[in-house]
């Protein structure tokens, strides 16, 4: 018969091992719009991901998307890569060429047509953003976006990539 001490070890582990994982950033395999395969451990091979959730039917995604480029410009020469994980489900997946075509964006846009990888991250409001180390650690996440969050996103970068001054 077990006893209330060991249904206690084995709750913690498990309370443990959830608690940890929250920290780490979870794995996916998705595709861009033209079919290409990405997944997140060969994107953080390259160094830090920022991972943002986004949707074409967010206003302040709309507002957002144009300080990630600037971002993307910026900082990918320094191993930063930006993924932009569309929540638009596939109906819609015309509009998202256009609004990319619209907005000048080129860092990888991914497709999460069935919402399982923003219930992963336990996102629930567009944009919501993740910045992951390369060891897959989330070192800071927001959701949501006003004015002036990208500098508070640019901050982060600058920490991940060890850029003091610039």
């Amino acid at each position: 018969m077990m006893t209330k001490s060991f249904f206690t070890l084995v709750l913690l582990i498990f309370l443990g091992a959830d608690a940890y994982s929250q920290n780490k950033a979870h794995r996916f395999n998705l595709s861009n719009l033209d079919g290409e395969q990405y997944d997140l451990e060969t994107l953080l091979s390259g160094g830090p991901v920022l991972i943002d959730f986004w949707a074409t039917w967010c206003e302040p995604c709309k507002e957002y998307f144009p300080h990630l480029e600037k971002l993307h410009r910026k900082y990918s020469k320094d191993g930063l890569t930006i993924v932009g994980i569309s929540e638009d489900g596939p109906r819609n997946r015309s509009k998202i060429r256009s609004f990319l075509r619209s907005m000048d964006i080129s860092f990888i846009i991914l497709l999460d047509e069935t919402a399982e990888v923003m219930s992963d991250y336990g996102v629930y409001s567009l944009p919501s953003w993740f910045l992951v180390r390369s060891d897959g650690k989330i070192l800071k996440s927001h959701r949501g976006y006003t004015t002036g969050d990208e500098l508070l996103l640019e901050n982060e970068i600058k920490s991940i990539l060890g850029k003091v001054r610039e």
